[in-house]
């Protein structure tokens, strides 16, 4: 029962990034779960004090709730990065994979996998293993929410199989600076371009799980691995 209740305290933080609150729809859709299952799962979050249920709004974490859930997503991270630059496996299997191991991580185990892999900075998705900035999301927009023209840096994505897979149909790369053209509603369709003026069209419900910055600097001096274009 820990594991299924920490299950839902990793999607609430990770669905709640960049946005007031998590719907019971976007649980339902991660958790592959009925609503009824949702509604039962999250009163019991609600009086173990870990969330609050905003009735017809959806879902927050309590002071503690944001707690327990940044260790979590830490150590998921940790496994992320063992898994893809140490094990090489493919980055579509490397989330359910790193969640798996992480699940069970203890402590002392977190900590000496933190050394071994000299104290990773990053996920292979752009997650930040900080964890007091964990959560932090004031400085990032999503993309499908970015107004063109502009100009920004694709920082961090939603690490499911299904956007992982787009995304590197795509060759969409993180950290390096792309032009936001224009979008079309009708379409469902946000249009990019590189710096090599290669056009990217993202769909605008991928969109909504990739995260941007305001770019500050160009292409050449990114500090972020482009994962998705070279895995």
């Amino acid at each position: 029962m820990l594991n299924h209740q920490n299950s839902y305290l990793k999607i609430i933080a990770e669905c709640s990034f960049a946005r007031p609150r998590v719907s019971n729809k976007q649980i339902i859709h991660f958790a592959n779960v009925s609503p009824a299952t949702v509604t039962e799962t999250t009163r019991i979050l609600q009086q173990k004090g870990l969330v609050d249920r905003h009735r017809y709004t959806g879902v927050t974490l309590t002071a503690l709730g944001e707690k327990l859930a940044c260790q979590l997503l830490y150590n998921y991270r940790l496994c992320e990065v063992f898994l893809a630059e140490h094990l090489r496996l493919p980055l579509n299997e490397v989330p359910t994979q790193a969640w798996g191991v992480a699940a069970n991580l203890t402590p002392t185990t977190a900590a000496a996998l933190n050394d071994y892999l000299d104290h990773p900075q990053q996920s292979p998705f752009g997650g930040t293993l900080d964890t007091t900035q964990m959560l932090a999301d004031t400085h990032v927009t999503r993309l499908s929410d970015v107004t063109a023209p502009a100009t920004i840096t694709l920082n961090s994505y939603l690490e499911t199989t299904g956007l992982i897979d787009y995304l590197q149909h795509l060759q969409l790369p993180l950290g390096v600076t792309l032009s936001v053209r224009k979008r079309d509603s009708a379409l469902n369709l946000i249009y990019l371009e590189t710096a090599q003026q290669r056009e990217i069209t993202v769909n605008l419900n991928a969109a909504d799980y990739i995260y941007t910055t305001p770019a500050e600097i160009p292409a050449s001096q990114s500090l972020v691995a482009n994962q998705v274009s070279t895995n």
